[in-house]
C-alpha cells in the first residue's frame, strides 16, 4: 500500500529505520497505520493496550510510542506515566479529542506532540519525524547539562582544593594549581578526585577540632 509517491519514497533512503510503538484499541485503524507506515520503511510493532504496550516495550527498543488517549483498562495518560516511570521511549498521542485540558495534560505527562484524528499516514510522518527530532533534542540538551553540571562541580572543587592549598603552603595560585595537578598525575588520578579527597581531608580535620 503506497501512500507517498516516488519522490517522498527517495528521501527515506539512506535514513536509519525507527521502530514506532503504535498503541490503539481500535484494531482497524491500528492495521491502517501501521501498513502504511512499513510500507514507508518504519518498524512497526502495535499493541491494543497499555498492558500489552508495556510489554512491547520491556521486549525491545523503542524509538517513538504513539499512544491513543481513550482506551479502556489503561487510558493513554496512564500509560504515558507508566512509560515514564519506566525509563521508557518518548511518546506522542494520536486522540479524536481535542479540547485545551486534554492536550494540556498530554503535554504535562511529557508528550512531545499531540495529532488529533482522523489522520492518514502522509499527514503522520511528518508529525513522527518531527517528535522524534525533538527527543532527540531534548535528550542531548539532557546529556550536555549532566556533563555541564560534572564538570562545574569539578572546578569548583578543584578551586576550593587550591585554596586550601594556598593557605597551608603559602603559595600562590599558580603555584598551588600546579602542586595540586603534580600530586594527581603522580597519583596517576583526576584532578577533580583528587581536589574533593583534599577537602573532605580538611572538613574531617576541622570537625574533630570543633568537637574537641
Amino acid at each position: 500500500m503506497a501512500l507517498l509517491g516516488a519522490a517522498d519514497e527517495t528521501c527515506r533512503e539512506g535514513m536509519d529505520m525507527k521502530r514506532v510503538l503504535i498503541v490503539d484499541d481500535d484494531r482497524v485503524i491500528l492495521q491502517l497505520l501501521a501498513e502504511g507506515l512499513r510500507d514507508l520503511g518504519y518498524e512497526v510493532v502495535t499493541a491494543v493496550s497499555g498492558a500489552d504496550a508495556l510489554a512491547r516495550v520491556a521486549e525491545q527498543t523503542i524509538d517513538l510510542a504513539v499512544l491513543d488517549m481513550r482506551m479502556p483498562g489503561m487510558p493513554g495518560l496512564e500509560l504515558a506515566h507508566a512509560l515514564r516511570e519506566r525509563g521508557g521511549p518518548p511518546f506522542v498521542f494520536l486522540s479524536a479529542f481535542g479540547d485545551k485540558t486534554i492536550v494540556r495534560d498530554a503535554s504535562d505527562a511529557g508528550a512531545m506532540g499531540y495529532l488529533i484524528k482522523p489522520v492518514d499516514v502522509p499527514q503522520l510522518v511528518p508529525f513522527l519525524e518531527a517528535s522524534m527530532a525533538r527527543a532527540d533534542d531534548l535528550a542531548k540538551l539532557r546529556t550536555s547539562a549532566g556533563h555541564l553540571e560534572q564538570a562545574l562541580s569539578a572546578e569548583q572543587k578543584t578551586r576550593t582544593a587550591v585554596g586550601i592549598i594556598m593557605v597551608r603552603k603559602g603559595l600562590d595560585r599558580q603555584q598551588a594549581f600546579d602542586f595540586l595537578r603534580g600530586q594527581a598525575r603522580s597519583q596517576r588520578r583526576k584532578i577533580g578526585d583528587l581536589a574533593e579527597d583534599l577537602i573532605a581531608s580538611v572538613e574531617g580535620v576541622n570537625r574533630i577540632l570543633a568537637d574537641s
